[in-house]
């Protein structure tokens, strides 16, 4: 089933103006090392940009300052160190209840004692999570029943064992079988992205060749969150977010063609959505 705007607009809920702080998405991001600390700031520009009331951002105390600095609308909780370890499992448990909807792997990086703590706080989070990036490995088993997976196509075979066919028809298949598998919703970038949960299988065409700017699967990442947080079905959070992501994308590519940036779609985010929102 395609994604088109007539499709995208009847899928998402139409938000409450009796609505208040809080009620349209609460997000929690765990990312950022010593050596990336903009992927977690733009997971939440962009679930900020794309509708959400509050984001929280886990991260090292080497880079929270530095990841604070990008929006004063950002609420950064820190942990001591470079990495993602156990240390931080004190400030998860924290926030968990502050918080709808876990985004994790942005920026961690693959060091042995990094995945193996994500291993611990994916088995453990029982509120839908997006896992994407450094978090995307086999032999995850998620406590979550409301799970996303945002590979790319070698992320898509880390995951599952094989390369995702070039063929657009045997690809769907290959991801819905998959899913089936791990009982989670796939979304597996490309032209088109492809997002299964088994049952349903919507294909997304928005995007152009602009968009392989690094950051963009971040944007990504953040808005299907966002999804996630509004109460949306895993299969539709994804759907939606691919949709978006790629409407933004082709909004930013009209100004600043393929020197488009990450940020360049976070910007142009407010006015995808608004395209698709029901009064």
């Amino acid at each position: 089933m395609e994604m088109t705007k007539a499709l995208a607009r009847k899928l998402l809920r139409p938000r409450s103006p009796e609505s208040h702080k809080g009620q349209n998405g609460r997000v929690l991001i765990i990312g950022g090392s010593k050596e990336y600390y903009g992927s977690p700031a733009l997971v939440a520009g962009a679930a900020l940009r794309s509708g959400a009331d509050l984001v929280y951002i886990t991260a090292p105390s080497k880079v929270a300052p530095t990841i604070a600095g990008y929006l004063p609308d950002f609420i950064i909780w820190e942990y001591e160190g470079n990495y993602l370890t156990d240390v931080a499992l004190p400030v998860l448990q924290e926030l968990q209840s502050r918080a709808d909807v876990l985004v994790i792997g942005n920026g961690l990086t693959k060091k042995p004692a990094v995945l193996q703590t994500i291993h611990r706080i994916v088995s453990t989070w029982q509120k839908p999570i997006v896992i994407d990036a450094d978090a995307i490995m086999p032999g995850l088993r998620p406590a979550s029943k409301q799970v996303i997976y945002t590979p790319h196509s070698v992320e898509f075979q880390r995951l599952s064992g094989s390369p995702p066919s070039a063929d657009v028809g045997k690809r769907s298949a290959q991801v819905s079988s998959f899913t089936k598998q791990i009982n989670a919703t796939i979304l597996l970038k490309g032209r088109p992205d492809v997002i299964s949960d088994g049952k349903t299988t919507y294909l997304s065409n928005t995007g152009n060749p602009g968009m392989t700017a690094g950051g963009t699967g971040d944007t990504l990442a953040g808005i299907c969150a966002t999804m996630l947080a509004q109460k949306h079905e895993p299969v539709i959070a994804a759907a939606l977010a691919a949709y978006l992501n790629g409407a933004a994308g082709d909004l930013a590519y009209k100004k600043h063609g393929y020197c488009l940036i990450a940020s360049d779609i976070i910007s142009e985010l407010p006015l995808a959505v608004k395209s698709i929102a029901r009064k």
